[in-house]
């Protein structure tokens, strides 16, 4: 039996997933993306309003749950590159499911605690980072490197479509059962994503560090960095969403604090709201891609990336006129749903095309270090900020947060381009 290859899809009209393995990808990824929809929906709500967490704990919980890539992020590329991918994706799975399985087991021992809620957002968030660099290292390995963009976007409309239902379904589940029984279905899910990356074959996927004893582990991690900041489309997007995702995690962290402790909403009508913001985002996902094809990547990249600072602004005015909270909240989800998602797929691939496969697993873990690294900052500034004025207030800090990577858009040479120059493809 011959294993599937990454020609299996060289002509550019054949849809990706008739390829065995990345449709084993997708399907895996499917089921790791419901289990963290389900499990972020239920962190606050058990941490909230079954613990009683304080705004300043809260952003705590949030800053572990994003710290992965600040703590092991650029080290972890260097082992990416020279590990095999599969057996990578497969490790962290497993983490994620012993992780998420322990809290439901303590709920019914009756000893879950905030430092479990704290411990299990650090262990999941180291995890995350080793999976989401071998996953976006192996598809080269699945796909020719110019259907990696396809590939992408149907692993991003997966997700959206995925977000659109898990939050609305939690919401429901939790009226009936306790929010750590949630914790069970996130379980299951990752044990299927095992089951499923176990039987993927990457093609040329090979452990490369005896091959290249003579590398110096500190000059890979310069290595990665310096294609990062030397490539001006890859500096752009790195600038652009580290100072979005600073406000991003102000506004992540505080929002549930409002609803839910302030404001006083249902735990169904919080999931209804991120709900919203899914069902915006599955619609720029399939949007996305035809615009992109029209007007080019970097065009609608800049179009999409204009718009958040905008959407977001509904957010803090629900915080200054609280009688119209829901509807304003609920516009800022739909609103911040289809900037960031279509940014998302207008930019899909456009890493993958600018980058050498030796170096991709280190460029994305730098990557991944900065932009990731901003959320859990942001996130702890709006605890600060919401522990010394209000949660209103750093509502405002957050919107005004990603109001700055515009005018930076604005003010780049890249504004003029429609598509990526054929001279940065590597």
């Amino acid at each position: 039996m011959t294993l599937p290859s990454v020609h299996a899809v060289d002509d550019d009209t054949t849809e990706v997933l008739k390829v065995p393995d990345f449709r084993r990808l997708w399907a895996a990824n499917g089921f790791r993306y419901a289990a963290s929809e389900v499990a972020g929906f239920a962190l606050p709500v058990t941490a909230l309003l079954l613990l009683h967490a304080p705004p300043l704990v809260m952003s705590l919980i949030f800053v572990c749950s994003r710290a992965g890539f600040l703590t092991v992020g650029l080290p972890a590329g260097v082992w990416i590159d020279r590990w095999r991918k599969k057996p990578v994706l497969v490790c962290a799975d497993v983490v994620y499911a012993v992780a998420f399985g322990s809290i439901p087991v303590a709920y019914v021992l009756g000893v879950l605690t905030v430092a479990q809620l704290v411990v299990v957002a650090l262990l999941v968030s180291l995890a995350g980072v080793f999976f989401d660099v071998a996953h976006s290292s192996v598809l080269p390995y699945l796909l020719p490197r110019r259907r990696v963009a396809d590939g992408n976007a149907r692993l991003q409309t997966s997700e959206t479509t995925i977000q659109a239902i898990s939050p609305g379904v939690a919401g429901v589940l939790t009226q009936g059962v306790a929010a750590p029984v949630l914790y069970c279905f996130a379980t299951l899910c990752h044990l299927t994503s095992v089951l499923l990356l176990r039987r993927i074959h990457p093609d040329g996927d090979v452990a490369r560090g005896k091959a290249v004893p003579e590398r110096k582990f500190r000059r890979e991690i310069t290595d990665g960095i310096g294609i990062l900041f030397r490539q001006p489309l890859l500096r752009l997007l790195l600038n652009q969403a580290a100072l979005n995702n600073i406000g991003a995690g102000i506004i992540l962290a505080m929002l549930p604090v409002f609803l839910l402790k302030e404001i006083g909403i249902a735990p169904w009508m919080f999931g209804l709201l991120s709900t919203l913001g899914a069902l915006a985002g599955l619609t720029a996902s399939l949007l996305a891609p035809r615009l992109r094809r029209r007007y080019g990547e970097i065009r609608m990249t800049l179009v999409f990336s204009a718009l958040a600072p905008f959407a977001v602004l509904a957010a803090p005015l629900a915080g200054d006129f609280r009688g119209a909270a829901v509807p304003l909240v609920a516009l800022a989800e739909i609103l911040i749903g289809f900037a960031i998602v279509g940014r998302s797929v207008s930019t899909a691939g456009l890493r993958a095309r600018v980058t050498p496969n030796e170096y991709m697993g280190r460029v994305t873990a730098a990557y991944s270090v900065v932009v990731q690294g901003a959320t859990p900052l942001g996130a702890l500034v709006g605890g600060v900020v919401a522990d010394r004025w209000s949660t209103g207030t750093a509502l405002w800090a957050g919107a005004l947060a990603m109001g700055v990577p515009l005018v930076l858009l604005l003010l780049s040479p890249l504004r003029g381009y429609r598509r990526l120059p054929a001279e940065w493809e590597v």
